[in-house]
């Protein structure tokens, strides 16, 4: 990879899920790198476009798994970077959509 050249990030809550895409990814010899949702942290001050994608796999489950923090966490993070201007896989109105309670369609 290129100094200038962007790659596409793999944000994530469940690592085990994501083994054969990021050995595929691998096969395939793409540029990815992979960001572990439980252990990440972002300054808010400073403009993100490091990753020319982001797809975002944090699971809605997450609380499941004691992980609850990383839900709200995940809609802040992905509103920062498509602020940045990184192109966001499951955004955070997409995102929003999934963890919304007690919704009912009108």
């Amino acid at each position: 990879m290129h100094r200038n050249e962007k790659t596409i990030a793999i944000y994530f809550e469940h690592p085990e899920w994501f083994r054969p895409l990021f050995a595929e990814f691998d096969r395939r010899g793409t540029a990815y790198v992979t960001i572990d949702s439980v252990s990440h942290s972002y300054d808010v001050s400073a403009p993100e476009n490091d990753y020319a994608l982001l797809f975002n796999r944090m699971s809605a489950s997450a609380y499941l798994r004691d992980h609850t923090q990383g839900i709200f966490f995940t809609r802040n993070f992905l509103e920062h970077l498509e602020t940045s201007g990184t192109r966001v896989i499951n955004g955070s109105v997409t995102f929003g959509y999934e963890i919304r309670r007690g919704a009912s369609p009108s």
